[in-house]
């Protein structure tokens, strides 16, 4: 059952859409029309294999089949950023009918590590994307994106984000959600998560 926040996200969602706004849940894809009804949406995020770069990672995630847990080597100082063992962190919104949605959306790290790119999801065009550090630690940690990305790229209609940490072991949970007021997930109802181990290099 929904949530009366969830209700109200996609209701807003459905009003801006109609009054020509950017990103605000714009159906997508070849399995029906979405229909706006409360509660419609759901959010899926998971971690990227890279194309075999991320071995731990299985091949096949997705957001209809999202792996959401990597064990990951840090990055070594000299790599810079995103350093040479990031994380890539997709994810989706998905209709009723399983189809995928735009609307504005943000990652947000907790604990360890930081976002090493939040890219803007079209380039030259009336997307864009913010990149924060919100408590102060120098380590970017909120990336807000006004929409899917929109490139003609591999990746299009999907959230794209970098992760990484550069030394000591940790846990770094990422939480990825709708976030039309562009100030985090503690607030929100639509969200999914990730979960990466970061580990010493000996350590693997």
């Amino acid at each position: 059952m929904s949530s009366p926040r969830s209700a109200l996200v996609a209701i807003l969602s459905v009003g801006a859409l109609g009054a020509g706004a950017t990103g605000a849940f714009a159906s997508h894809g070849g399995g029906g029309d979405n229909d706006g009804a409360p509660g419609a949406f759901r959010a899926s995020s998971y971690i990227n294999g890279d194309s075999g770069a991320n071995p731990d990672v299985n091949p096949n995630s997705s957001c209809f089949s999202p792996d959401q847990f990597d064990r990951q080597r840090v990055s070594t100082k000299a790599s810079g950023r995103p350093g040479n063992r990031n994380v890539h962190n997709d994810a989706c919104f998905l209709d009723m009918n399983g189809d995928k949605a735009d609307g504005p959306a943000s990652f947000q790290v907790k604990g360890v590590g930081f976002i090493s790119a939040c890219p803007d999801p079209d380039g030259d065009g009336p997307k864009y994307s913010v990149l924060r550090d919100t408590n102060g630690d120098r380590q970017s940690d909120l990336c807000f994106q006004s929409g899917y990305q929109e490139t003609g790229a591999p990746g299009d209609d999907e959230f794209h984000a970098r992760l990484n940490k550069r030394a000591n072991e940790g846990t770094q949970r990422v939480v990825w959600c709708s976030d039309a007021d562009a100030d985090g997930c503690d607030d929100e109802d639509v969200k999914d998560r990730i979960k990466i181990s970061w580990v010493n290099p000996d350590s693997r």
